[in-house]
């Protein structure tokens, strides 16, 4: 069986888009999505180094790398044309830029889909915990490395959709539904890694493996956008020098609950939250959810304790609602303790499972305060924001484009952003 190629299409109505790939769970690459707008123009490295050469950001060494090599793991600030100067110097780097916010001279040459923006306003939260992120509870990063460099395959734990545009350089990508979990040793790795290598097989070999598993794949050109559904397992490989940029969108509330932020990462959340994002309203799902839902508001004695408690919950939803995953196969009981461990470490000193009245205390509710206004205001004219471009980048990072109709939340990722290396427009 041949590997299936992800589809190409030109920009699609919205309600196309949502009906057909993200309630589908399919990836598809859109062509044009930007066609017009200035970021279009970037298509090579010398375009983006005239554009936005001198602009800071983050670098740090590939996480697979860094976590195999702890003592050699480097995270520092580079400019744009610093870190192609060092590529220069070292062609074998396994520095990148990675999850990074999109710096502002690069924010403003976009304009958000409108289609990103949520449509679930009025309805209730999940044990009435408030909206971390906003109304719209959007995220954007930027992403740039050397050729060679890669992502290894993994599935985010924000349960947002996503979208990556690819500004110069090709990328190749690679991607299995969760379902496919079984398959890519996911006991092997950690909660959300593959124990597969895809980064150690030839071309031919990826190919293969991706008809075996049912996976997709493609090489994302230039000016190309994949939209990549939620949690989907996704390998990403430089082909050649590259940069793209992401926007994660349209998060349900089911997806705001399930998230990292409140709980661990596994097959079993993977799983449900995948079919929660596609639609919400899948009914077998929907109906699991006062179980888990009790279950992580239900005291524990330790976080061992809370942990296995929700993963069996967990479990047994996937067994109600998906019987066709076979969860039973995606821990044998025998290594089941070893999973803990391994979540455990991956929580960390993280706050999660939170009592759901203590997370609601600790994150601000209301409009945008008068304070709050004037701190933006101030540090927008600081780092050089037109009344326009401030609109401009409100909307890109918020979904709202007057300032007097942030909430105190949005206000506070707004400000966060600000302080980023990238932020300023001087």
């Amino acid at each position: 069986m041949a590997a299936k190629e992800i589809a190409r299409i030109s920009r699609p109505d919205p309600e196309r888009f949502l009906r057909d790939y993200v309630r589908t769970r399919t990836p598809v690459i859109i062509t044009d999505l930007f066609a017009g707008q200035p970021i279009d123009a970037i298509r090579t490295l010398q375009d983006a180094s005239a554009a936005f050469g001198g602009v800071p950001m983050n670098v740090q060494t590939e996480y697979a790398v860094a976590a195999s090599s702890p003592e050699t793991a480097v995270e520092t600030t580079m400019t744009f044309d610093e870190y192609w100067a060092h590529v220069r110097a070292n062609p074998d780097t396994a520095l990148l830029c990675t999850e990074y916010e999109i710096p502002a001279s690069i924010m403003r040459m976009f304009r958000l889909p409108e289609f990103c923006l949520a449509q679930d306003l009025d309805e209730p939260e999940v044990l009435d915990m408030p909206r971390k992120y906003g109304d719209h509870d959007l995220c954007s990063n930027i992403f740039v490395a050397n050729a060679g460099n890669r992502a290894h395959l993994h599935f985010d734990g924000d349960h947002r959709q996503v979208l990556l545009h690819q500004m110069f350089g090709r990328k190749q990508v690679l991607l299995f539904q969760p379902e496919a979990c079984v398959d890519l040793r996911t006991t092997s790795g950690a909660p959300w890694s593959s124990g597969v290598y895809l980064e150690q097989m030839s071309t031919q070999e990826q190919l293969d493996f991706v008809a075996e598993v049912g996976g997709y794949h493609a090489v994302l050109e230039p000016g190309e956008t994949i939209y990549m559904p939620a949690l989907i397992w996704h390998y990403l490989g430089y082909v050649d020098d590259a940069m793209s940029f992401n926007l994660r969108f349209r998060r349900n509330r089911f997806g705001r609950f399930l998230c990292v932020d409140n709980f661990h990462r596994d097959s079993y959340i993977q799983n449900l939250g995948s079919h929660l994002a596609g639609s919400g309203a899948h009914g077998a799902l929907a109906e699991a959810m006062p179980q888990i839902e009790a279950e992580y508001a239900r005291p524990a004695a330790s976080l061992r304790e809370k942990v296995s408690g929700m993963r069996a919950v967990l479990r047994r939803a996937c067994e109600q609602a998906l019987p066709d995953t076979e969860p039973a196969r995606f821990c044998p009981p025998q290594l089941d303790a070893q999973e803990v461990d391994k979540i455990l470490a991956d929580i960390g000193q993280t706050a999660r499972y939170v009592e759901p009245a203590l997370a609601a205390k600790s994150r601000p509710t209301g409009p945008l305060s008068p304070v709050q206004k004037q701190t933006i205001q101030n540090t927008a004219a600081r780092l050089g924001y037109s009344d326009e471009a401030l609109a401009h980048l409100l909307w890109n990072r918020l979904g709202k484009s007057q300032l007097d109709d942030l909430s105190k939340t949005e206000a506070v990722q707004f400000m966060v952003y600000m302080r980023s290396p990238g932020s300023s427009l001087r």
